[in-house]
């Protein structure tokens, strides 16, 4: 019974290889692909400006970001070293 799983197993690889092959046999002749070069040209130019301002806006909101954290980093830092902090603070008490 196992020996004739590995046959359809075999079977089945050869027969997904093959057509694998023939697909990129048909696909590596130019004609086909500038066929298919036209097809997807206007679907990838089309989500691309449909998702572009999502893009945009999205960099946009990490830059600000980014300017927001620095600028929280940077109050820490200068008041940290001009202020005694609470621990200094309560161990000389």
């Amino acid at each position: 019974m196992e020996h004739e799983r590995d046959r359809y197993a075999e079977a089945s690889n050869d027969i997904a290889n093959h057509v694998g092959d023939k697909i990129m046999n048909i696909l590596k002749k130019p004609e086909n692909q500038a066929r298919l070069q036209a097809v997807l040209d206007p679907i990838v130019s089309h989500i691309i400006n449909r998702v572009f301002p999502y893009i945009l806006l999205s960099a946009i909101l990490f830059l600000i970001l980014f300017i927001l954290t620095m600028g929280t980093f940077w109050m820490v830092m200068k008041t940290n070293g001009s202020t005694p902090s609470i621990i200094s603070t309560l161990k000389s008490d």
